[in-house]
């Protein structure tokens, strides 16, 4: 924001940014203005509400929402939050680059907000999007959303950008090692044995433990060693926790010297070949214990490596981010999880391809990660390569699936083109527990 406010208007905006503890955040917003833009974390809206709208209620503001996106949720913490900012400014702006990563309801309180005494979307609408979802008539929900949207949103598409068409190669299909296919096998028969008793239990119940044995494949098709995280979902009255039996613990216990993810293995080979052909890799990993195993195993090949996780400072993300955008630079790989990076951090000036090693369910963070590689000043002549590992008949195949399919819908509305292709599945949790008869 700095950067941009400078080069547009020639002047430094002095940026404030709250971040200090709560009474120096007070002292701020009771004190004279003396900043041009003030910047906080949804969080903060949330912890300091009446201060912020007795603050906002002072001057005129133009409040800008940027990564809106964090604000879909109907009824969500932030969201109510930001709602309650909505009649303190006539000059509100939304900012998002994936303003419906999950279904059309994304936009409710984007309208809610800016346009708070017009429906633009109203109840009998907003109906028949429902009936429209239900039926899967994507088609026409798209259609009647544009109607009500258009007037009201501008975006510069990729095309107008005249960035270079992305390339989503086919994914490999890798067949498990041993150890790790019979903990995925054992985990299966468990989901299977378990389902029929788990419908005698009351439905929020029901959701939770299959949220939680999902998130145990996915852990299993990272790294069995994901498997040692506790997870909240798996409750100690009412569930039979998925690894208590004897067996499954000792395989977990006893992996690392026994065997190696056939993953790695793969990723070592597509890494290599990449860093023959002199290119730049970013590979991308939703678990801590998966991204510390490929910085390991990546290191032992000579390859140099960093890392960008929640718990890399902020100061260190700029010099990773600077090192590996230099293209004389000796960096040739970075390793990093979504959820740290998947905004505000470019790595296309000197990286063309990137590697998914897993995916989870967040279509949000996804279409922002594809996006580190592939932006205005660098990617317009330069073509961008995504590369997927997934293991034979598992739930990382049907990841895959949901992720494109919720990513293609949003694209069909805010760019009026497919993001690639369509995939029939609904992303619904009951289908997706379903499909888990692999």
């Amino acid at each position: 924001w700095k950067t941009e406010f400078q080069l547009n208007l020639n002047r430094d905006p002095k940026l404030k940014i709250l971040d200090e503890n709560k009474v120096k955040r007070k002292l701020i917003y009771e004190n004279f203005l003396s900043n041009e833009i003030y910047a906080c974390h949804f969080q903060t809206v949330v912890n300091d509400l009446d201060l912020l709208k007795q603050f906002l209620s002072n001057k005129k503001f133009l409040i800008v929402i940027d990564e809106a996106h964090n604000i879909k949720k109907v009824g969500g913490l932030w969201s109510n939050a930001i709602l309650n900012l909505k009649n303190l400014s006539k000059y509100k702006v939304i900012l998002t680059g994936t303003p419906m990563p999950q279904d059309f309801k994304d936009f409710y309180n984007y309208l809610d907000f800016l346009y708070p005494e017009n429906k633009i979307i109203n109840s009998h609408e907003k109906a028949q999007i429902e009936v429209f979802m239900d039926n899967k008539n994507f088609d026409q929900a798209a259609t009647l959303i544009n109607s009500k949207i258009y007037p009201f949103y501008t975006r510069v598409t990729k095309k107008e950008l005249r960035l270079s068409k992305p390339n989503f190669q086919k994914p490999y299909l890798i067949k498990m090692n041993p150890i790790e296919k019979k903990i995925h096998d054992a985990i299966i028969t468990k989901i299977k044995f378990y389902s029929k008793q788990d419908y005698l239990k009351n439905i929020d119940l029901i959701q939770k433990i299959q949220r939680a044995r999902i998130i145990r494949l996915r852990q299993t098709c990272s790294y069995v060693m994901n498997l040692t995280t506790a997870i909240p979902h798996e409750l100690s009255n009412g569930d039979e926790n998925l690894l208590n039996d004897e067996d499954l613990i000792n395989l977990i216990s006893s992996y690392d010297f026994k065997e190696k993810p056939a993953k790695i293995s793969k990723l070592k080979q597509v890494v290599s070949k990449l860093i023959e052909k002199n290119q730049k890799i970013l590979v991308w990993a939703t678990h801590l214990k998966t991204i510390n195993l490929i910085q390991n195993q990546l290191k032992s090949e000579g390859i140099n490596i960093s890392t960008i996780t929640g718990k890399t400072k902020l100061e260190d993300r700029e010099l990773i981010k600077d090192k590996f955008n230099d293209k004389s630079s000796d960096l040739e790989v970075i390793v990093a999880i979504p959820q740290a990076c998947s905004e505000s951090i470019s790595l296309h000036k000197a990286c063309h391809h990137a590697i998914y090693y897993d995916m989870n369910y967040n279509t949000s963070e996804f279409l922002q990660s594809l996006d580190r590689i592939h932006r205005v000043g660098g990617s317009e002549l330069n073509p961008v390569f995504y590369h997927f590992l997934h293991y034979e008949n598992s739930i990382d195949i049907k990841i895959y699936e949901r992720v494109f399919e919720k990513a293609d819908r949003q694209m069909q509305v805010i760019e009026g083109d497919n993001l690639t292709f369509s995939h029939p599945n609904s992303d619904n949790m009951d289908d997706l527990y379903s499909d888990l008869n692999l």
